[in-house]
């Protein structure tokens, strides 16, 4: 999955980017900077854990916003409820690998 890597004690992250010149982090992870001057970012494995932002559901499914200690805002399906803004929520890998999903911790 493209959207994923590992840390360096092979658990599963999301891949992302950090500016070398401004430290700012970027999900999805992005070669270039965002400020036009073409600078490449490094890759880095988030954090597999965040704080609920803010959440809805549609069509019988839950979605949020979980914000990672990088200063990383996620938009992501949530696992089953109850959900509760300013809950901790962490990393969740399908059994199946096929997808990825944050659930409370």
């Amino acid at each position: 999955m493209a959207d994923l890597t590992t840390d360096s004690a092979g658990a599963p992250r999301l891949r992302g980017a950090r500016d070398p010149a401004s430290g700012a982090c970027h999900f999805p992870f992005r070669p270039l900077s965002t400020d036009g001057s073409l600078r490449p970012c490094t890759e880095i494995a988030l954090s597999d854990r965040g704080i609920l932002y803010t959440w809805t559901r549609f069509a019988g499914r839950f979605y949020g916003q979980v914000d990672l200690p990088e200063a990383v805002r996620i938009q992501t399906e949530l696992g089953e409820g109850p959900h509760d803004i300013g809950a901790p929520y962490r990393l969740d890998i399908a059994p199946d690998g096929a997808g990825w999903r944050f659930v409370r911790d």
